[in-house]
């Protein structure tokens, strides 16, 4: 709940932020990353195995005073660890030991090509100088541009961390058009999934789960931008003794059962029919998972009165009105799909067969 509300405040009172940065430097004698984002700030220990992400709170947040960032004569970021939620007085309060970075304001912005400060331990009630250059710069910008840049991602595995390599042309929207696997034990490169074409998703563009229950974290990697969906939309990748295999399944809101080994991607179309009751379809694909690959083994669709109570199988107006309007297609272009598309393959369903679809992306 806490890390809710603190995203939530630097997205509604921190409007300047609009960007991701990544510093590289060294805390005394520690050489490490701290990325910052308007939704999400953290550092790394290049020589911790286990890659912790040790996440940092912006300090107008709990000063309340993010609107005023251009008057800040420094950034400072907090230790979440040392970040508690008061019950009394709904507030976010610090520990007495509290630990933080603090960076002087040495130019224009409070994020400059160099950041020169230290690091307070509240617990030792010691400092450590800090310099961090910057190695990169995301924003969304009409006229940015940038090709094949990396940004760590937030899930990770006991062996793996995963970077989102992102690109961008001037007047186009930031694109995800890879994934890259590296060891925790030694940053070694292990795999690059290449060729994607996927919205940008900051740090969350992954998930990892075990989707074929053989007790290995498989991957999904997310497809479209959170905000332009109904349900996250995934497309998921085998682990198989460490090299992620490409599945038939992409989708939102799939279920994956470990009793059978089957998976279930379900939708929900809320309407108004002509009596103006409210009425819901529920469609559901069943796939079966096989040497790597889930096969859709049937599609089922049941309608529901809400109001009468009437409960029956879909017929096929029914089911194809789902398809087709709880995907936001355009009826003048059938072939675009939005919001969701539980199938295994980028296909709609119109005028009694299916078709190949285009994702609209807007």
């Amino acid at each position: 709940m806490k890390k809710i509300l603190f995203a939530l405040l630097v997205i509604l009172s921190f409007p300047v932020l609009s960007f991701t940065y990544a510093y590289k430097g060294h805390m005394e004698d520690k050489e490490i990353t701290l990325y910052l984002s308007t939704v999400k700030a953290f550092w790394v220990d290049k020589d911790d195995h286990k890659q912790i992400q040790h996440v940092l709170s912006y300090d107008c947040l709990l000063m309340n005073l993010c609107d005023e960032v251009s008057q800040q004569t420094s950034l400072k970021l907090y230790d979440d660890k040392d970040i508690y939620f008061d019950n009394n007085d709904n507030r976010p309060k610090m520990k007495n030991s509290i630990s933080y970075f603090k960076f002087n304001h040495s130019g224009q912005t409070l994020f400059n090509q160099t950041l020169i400060g230290y690091w307070f331990d509240g617990k030792k009630n010691q400092q450590y100088p800090v310099k961090l250059q910057k190695q990169f710069e995301i924003s969304d910008e009409a006229d940015d541009e940038f090709d094949h840049l990396e940004l760590l991602q937030a899930d990770s595995s006991d062996k793996f961390y995963f970077t989102a390599v992102l690109s961008k042309q001037k007047k186009a929207k930031i694109k995800l058009v890879g994934i890259n696997v590296y060891a925790k034990s030694n940053h070694q490169l292990l795999q690059k999934i290449q060729n994607l074409n996927y919205s940008y998703n900051q740090f969350n563009s992954i998930h990892l789960e075990d989707i074929n229950f053989d007790g290995n974290l498989d991957l999904a990697i997310k497809k479209y931008a959170s905000s332009a969906r109904i349900g996250a939309n995934y497309d998921y990748y085998i682990n198989d003794k460490g090299k992620f295999i490409a599945t038939n399944l992409w989708g939102s809101d799939i279920y994956f059962n470990p009793k059978d080994k089957s998976a279930t991607g379900q939708k929900n179309c809320y309407d108004y029919n002509e009596k103006q009751q409210r009425v819901l379809t529920t469609i559901q694909s069943i796939y079966h998972y096989q040497k790597y690959k889930y096969i859709n083994i049937k599609n089922s669709c049941q309608f529901k009165n809400m109001d009468t109570q009437e409960h029956r199988k879909c017929n096929d107006d029914e089911y194809n009105a789902c398809l087709l309007n709880r995907n936001n297609i355009i009826r003048e272009n059938p072939h675009v799909i939005g919001e969701d598309n539980i199938l295994y393959k980028n296909m709609v369903w119109y005028k009694g067969k299916f078709i190949d679809g285009v994702v609209d992306d807007e």
